[in-house]
């Protein structure tokens, strides 16, 4: 009778992922990930241009569809890190879980080094 208060995926298992930390790790990635999407756009319209090369074709559709694409494959890439979470990978050094958490770190750099630029070619 408990697991029914729970949200329910595979046989009555409640899932890992939905731990306060995860939820975390997948709201700041995020927010993360839509600051970084409108600071590229600033970039590219003072005359920056985007290294990845799906991005840049996304740019090149609108900015409304980068912004769209790169938020829903981020989403889907953690959800599925977040899900399958307790897996490792690389010979057993990393867990999924570990992964997803140091994409935090990777997108906190990444909007460190956009602001910089952004205030280097104002």
């Amino acid at each position: 009778m408990s697991d029914r208060r729970h949200f329910v995926l595979v046989r009555g298992k409640r899932p890992d992922f939905f731990e306060s930390k995860y939820v975390f790790a997948l709201f700041a990635t995020l927010l993360l990930t839509l600051v970084d999407g409108i600071l590229t756009v600033s970039l590219v319209k003072k005359g920056a241009w985007e290294a990845n090369p799906v991005m840049r074709y996304a740019l090149s559709v609108g900015y409304e569809f980068f912004i769209f694409l790169k938020f829903f494959l981020t989403a889907g890439g953690l959800l599925f890190l977040l899900r399958n979470g307790g897996r490792r990978v690389f010979r057993g050094l990393f867990s999924l879980e570990e992964i997803a958490a140091g994409i935090v770190l990777f997108y906190e750099g990444l909007i460190i080094y956009e602001i910089t630029i952004y205030h280097i070619i104002r």
